[in-house]
């Protein structure tokens, strides 16, 4: 007789996960049912909201130590239901057999406690060692040999060092990888990383994703891999999970999901993914609308609202999840063509200025030198560059290429060491400070971080927000002021309730939309925009991009756009500029930018950059 085959190290079957609150009861997450065999990365994938954090967390348990939530359904480890386990049983399986990594690793390190007394801390706890038997000299060398041993798998030199030093001390690639070292400290069976990638360039995202797949494989590792971005679950997984209001809507192997998506919201992710080699300036693919909240109460399928395919069917009953060639798929429609290569839409021309027209912004051999005299930072060489009125200027590189610091010096925020920073032809930023009127700088440039909740005063509503510099720069007051702002709210796209709330209330793609509404009130000429969309949905990315392109045509707004996406930019952006350790290395527009004669650091940023894998 054949061998039985092995049976999954992960079953979760019918998961649902409910909070409950003063008026009602919340369902997070709906009858999910999932499996995953040893050896096997599971992407899940989906919007912010979808219920893909809370289904890792329900398996680790995590969450009935925030939240009164109820859990429903089985969620086995070798056959082990951890559902029902005791609390001192859990503690068992979470750290040992269970590993995770968080999304912020800095968030999650101790900051007050060195890198190496929290690895030889996690190994104790994995081994259940406490009091005097974690103190005697041989657990601990122990655990630091582990540790050091650890450190260099995951790619980090000089382990004495690094675990000498604090985690602020470290880069954000350094805390991802100790974050995983730590999570190998147990040698887990299960590892659930949470979106581990979302705030690293693509360089050191790519390390890190070449880091998973390599230690996966050694240690044989299942693994639950959580993340928005299509292009790195088709890098990473042999299996794909899509959520989308709590539900699973569609899954199967990776192949299969990405070449034959049978369910209209798979689809219209991999729509929202920018491609290298296919133009969008007219704008980019998004999905009208956002994920239902849990307390919207909707019979039929939660994606109808947003959906085209939706027939009154749709959103009369939920259909269930069922087997549709060797993936599932919960859609009374579902869709039975191949996904194809994207057409390549037709392409508004690149904004070029005519040669009389002066450039709203003229960088010119701009440096910046931190530190002291016996030991400086070069962040900025010698940057030169323009920007024309209407023109989306794209500027790439790695995290301490020096582009953030660059925009600070753009935007007055920090001073150039060397050269001058020209906006329009009578304000010039210099070393000592602005020549020229002032108020009519701050009004000029305005600038867009790329944290809108630690941009946004919490304490005050959207309407003060927005308010702020329309007093400071505009002469408008009273009547006229509040129907200033409700005007902002509706070219952004938010509604006139919006102006009540707190940023707190809002989404991530609502509290950058009020970034933008600030800082296009002052009707600026030229906005900084540094990493606006690198924390968001993909679709929700593409709704602020197409936001920002319809600002720069109908109000001919010149654009710094700063980011380490680059198939972003190059979707859109006039020109692009690449900088590398300080130095601006190559300008042009993206068809250049892609050619085999672009500069090798260029090349290296492409082939770094995650890719779908589409058929012709």
């Amino acid at each position: 007789m054949p061998n039985a085959p092995e049976p999954p190290l992960l079953d979760v079957r019918g998961l649902s996960v409910t909070l409950g609150t003063d008026t009602a009861d919340l369902e997070l997450v709906h009858h999910l049912s999932l499996t995953l065999d040893r050896a096997q990365t599971l992407c899940v994938v989906g919007e912010s909201g979808s219920g893909k954090t809370v289904t890792a967390l329900s398996i680790m348990r995590l969450l009935e130590f925030t939240a009164p939530v109820r859990t429903r359904g089985r969620i086995d480890i070798d056959g082990t239901d951890l559902v029902a386990l005791p609390d001192e049983e859990m503690r068992r399986y979470r750290g040992r057999r269970i590993g995770m990594i968080f999304q912020e690793a800095l968030e999650s390190l101790n900051p007050s406690r060195r890198v190496g007394r929290q690895l030889v801390e996690a190994d104790h706890r994995a081994r259940g060692l406490r009091g005097r038997r974690a103190r005697t000299p041989g657990a601990i060398d122990r655990a630091e040999r582990k540790a050091r041993d650890l450190l260099t798998e995951v790619g980090l030199t000089d382990t004495e060092r690094v675990m000498a030093l604090y985690p602020h001390q470290l880069s954000g690639g350094m805390q991802q990888r100790v974050m995983i070292a730590m999570a190998l400290m147990s040698d887990p069976d299960l590892l659930l990383a949470d979106e581990p990638t979302t705030a690293l360039d693509v360089t050191t995202q790519a390390d890190i994703l070449d880091l998973f797949r390599r230690v996966q494989r050694e240690h044989r590792m299942a693994c639950v891999f959580i993340t928005h971005d299509m292009a790195v679950a088709a890098e990473m997984a042999d299996r794909i999970a899509v959520m989308y209001g709590g539900r699973l809507v569609e899954a199967g192997p990776a192949t299969e999901v990405l070449t034959m998506p049978r369910h209209p919201y798979t689809r219209a992710l991999l729509d929202c993914v920018p491609q290298v080699g296919v133009r969008r300036t007219g704008g980019l693919p998004s999905i009208p609308g956002a994920v239902p909240s849990p307390a919207e109460q909707l019979p039929g399928c939660r994606y109808a609202p947003r959906c085209p395919c939706a027939t009154t069917r749709c959103t009369a009953q939920e259909p269930d999840l069922i087997p549709a060639g060797t993936s599932r798929v919960a859609c009374w429609h579902p869709v039975t063509e191949p996904l194809t290569a994207p057409r390549k839409p037709a392409e508004s021309p690149a904004r070029i200025p005519a040669r009389d027209e002066a450039p709203v912004l003229r960088v010119r051999e701009v440096g910046r030198t931190f530190g002291t005299r016996v030991r400086q930072v070069h962040a900025v060489k010698n940057v030169s560059l323009a920007v024309a009125p209407g023109e989306f200027f794209g500027l790439v590189g790695e995290s301490g290429s020096g582009k953030t610091t660059l925009g600070r010096m753009i935007a007055g925020l920090e001073r150039p060491t060397t050269g001058e920073i020209d906006v329009g032809e009578d304000i010039v930023l210099t070393g000592s400070g602005i020549r020229g009127p002032k108020k009519d700088f701050r009004r000029r440039v305005q600038i867009v971080f790329q944290d809108p909740q630690s941009s946004l005063d919490p304490r005050h509503t959207v309407a003060a927000i927005i308010k702020e510099p329309l007093r400071e720069l505009t002469p408008l007051r009273g009547d006229a002021l509040d129907a200033r702002v409700l005007e902002l709210l509706d070219e952004v796209g938010l509604p006139a309730s919006t102006a009540r709330r707190l940023p707190g209330q809002l989404s991530g793609g609502q509290r950058q939309r009020v970034a933008i509404a600030r800082a296009i009130a002052p009707e600026p000429e030229l906005i900084v925009a540094d990493e606006p969309t690198s924390a968001l949905d993909v679709s929700v990315q593409g709704q602020v991009m197409n936001l920002l392109l319809d600002l720069k045509r109908e109000r001919r707004l010149g654009f710094v756009f700063i980011t380490h996406n680059l198939s972003l930019v190059l979707s859109v952006a006039d020109r692009i500029g690449v900088m590398y350790q300080g130095e601006l290395v190559e300008v042009g527009h993206p068809d250049a930018i892609v050619s085999p004669n672009a500069h090798p650091y260029t090349r290296r940023l492409l082939q770094a950059n995650p890719k779908l894998t589409m058929p012709d």
